[in-house]
């Protein structure tokens, strides 16, 4: 029957009209059978878009990024210390102790100025029968002579007669103003005895006993007098007291460093101290960016040192297997039941301290974790067809290891070593605050961390600052290597 006779009986429920057009073959196109439609990808190229996406990975990839060009380039512009002397490592007292600043007035004194002669007051009876101990008088008019600095402060004061001598208490800190009423009425038991002046004949005394620059001190002049028979001092019942806080000062030659024309007596704009001073006066934001490189360093050296050890023992445990696979397991398992903290610190006090010998401390048990997880791989990747055919090739055991079993190996190698960073790190701090880190002066984040941590109940600040660029830094390494174990597993693509 006719497409046309169909039509016509209504047998079929075709309503449009059908031509010889509608049944012409279509003819391929050669150029479009083998398109490839996605963009060709290699496998960091595709782990670079997926870490893109990553938003937390990428801010801890720039601040470390950041962290490490500071710790690269800012020694760079530090100040010329002269004298074979590194900034970082200068010592002035003249700065000690200080907190954070942007930069202060400094009075520009002279080196080796020496402590002002004792005043004696040469008519005075020293020869007067001696008082009781009950009508002794506070000396006084208790001032201070010139300017008080770091060198020392000078007290002076109007002597009497009847007395055995003077003995000095001082009291230190910011908040001293309140005590001073007590420190007044019992300055024996508040105070610290500064000095005790035998001859009642004399009236001044300098003292330079351990000045910080950041803090007042309270000084209390109390009269005395010593029973010639019992040989017993006692003190009057009141003192003289007067305050002072310390003038900022710097040497001349700190000073020319700073402004060539300066001169003593004048004044010069300090440097600033973004992290403040320790109690040598050195600059804690320098010696964290010094400590920025050996740590920095230490995070790339260890793991590398740790990887590659652990990526031949792994693999060749694996590859052998059998009896061989077995001892090695049982010496890895040997060494972990071992203490490690203990071994890293006998290892220190036998080879001493020095850089060689904490790289030789942190790499010594540090590659088993590598091995027991690569050896784990191997046992599996052995097993695949491009691993026997290399075998009946005649391919040797390193050709084996470095040509077929890492190169498939890299996203598990780049994470398991990304993620030992922040141990690195944190054991030679452990081992600095043990005093087994860097021979000093060398700086590291441990060793200033050590030395403020000493300061820590007086000056805080001093341990904070480091201690927070320590932890941001740890936290971003973390979180950086949780990245790019989501980005190099290729298990994950399409998730997230």
């Amino acid at each position: 029957m006719t497409l046309d006779a169909k039509q016509k009986s209504g047998t079929s429920a075709l309503t449009l009209p059908l031509n010889e057009s509608m049944f012409t073959p279509q003819r391929a196109n050669p150029e479009e059978a083998e398109k490839i439609v996605r963009p060709n990808l290699t496998y960091f190229q595709d782990a670079y878009i997926r870490f893109k996406k990553n938003k937390v990975g990428v801010v801890c990839a720039y601040f470390l990024l950041f962290i490490t060009s500071v710790g690269v380039l800012g020694p760079l512009f530090f100040p010329h210390m002269g004298d074979d002397v590194s900034y970082e490592n200068s010592l002035n007292t003249d700065f000690q102790n200080q907190a954070p600043t942007l930069g202060q007035s400094l009075l520009v004194a002279e080196e080796g100025v020496s402590s002002p002669d004792v005043l004696i007051k040469e008519d005075l009876n020293v020869d007067a029968p001696l008082k009781s101990a009950e009508a002794l008088t506070a000396p006084a008019e208790l001032t201070i002579q010139g300017k008080p600095t770091v060198d020392g402060i000078t007290l002076q004061w109007v002597p009497s007669e009847g007395v055995s001598g003077y003995e000095i208490f001082r009291i230190a800190g910011e908040h001293i103003k309140g005590d001073l009423a007590d420190f007044q009425k019992k300055p024996t038991e508040q105070g610290l005895s500064v000095t005790k002046v035998d001859s009642p004949a004399q009236y001044s005394y300098t003292d330079s006993l351990g000045l910080d620059p950041a803090q007042s001190f309270a000084y209390a002049v109390v009269a005395f007098v010593v029973n010639p028979e019992t040989n017993e001092t006692q003190y009057g019942p009141s003192s003289q007291v007067v305050m002072t806080g310390i003038t900022k000062t710097i040497s001349l030659s700190d000073a020319l460093h700073i402004d060539p024309n300066a001169q003593v007596g004048g004044t010069v704009q300090g440097r600033t101290f973004l992290f403040g001073t320790d109690n040598l006066g050195r600059d804690i934001f320098a010696r964290m960016i010094m400590g920025t490189r050996v740590n920095f360093s230490l995070a790339l050296i260890v793991p590398t040192i740790c990887l590659l050890l652990g990526l031949i023992y792994g693999a060749v445990s694996g590859l052998k297997g059998g009896k061989v696979d077995m001892l090695m397991m049982r010496i890895i398992e040997i060494l972990d039941t071992l203490p490690y903290l203990l071994l890293m610190i006998i290892l220190q006090l036998v080879m001493g301290k020095g850089m060689v010998s904490l790289i030789v401390a942190l790499c010594a048990f540090g590659w088993t974790g590598f091995a027991r997880v690569i050896r784990g791989e191997v046992l599996r990747l052995r097993e695949i067809e491009f691993v026997h055919a290399s075998r009946l090739l005649g391919a040797s055991m390193p050709r084996l290891i470095f040509k077929q079993i890492a190169p498939n190996l890299i996203g598990l190698i780049l994470v398991v070593w990304s993620s030992q960073l922040p141990g690195v790190i944190v054991s030679e701090a452990f081992l600095s605050l043990l005093g087994l880190g860097l021979e000093a002066p060398a700086a590291s984040w441990g060793m200033v961390l050590n030395e403020s941590a000493q300061q820590f109940q007086t000056h805080p600040m001093q341990f904070l600052l480091p201690a927070m660029v320590m932890a941001s830094s740890l936290l971003a390494f973390f979180l950086l290597g949780d990245a790019l174990t989501d980005t190099l597993d290729p298990k994950l693509r399409g998730r997230g």
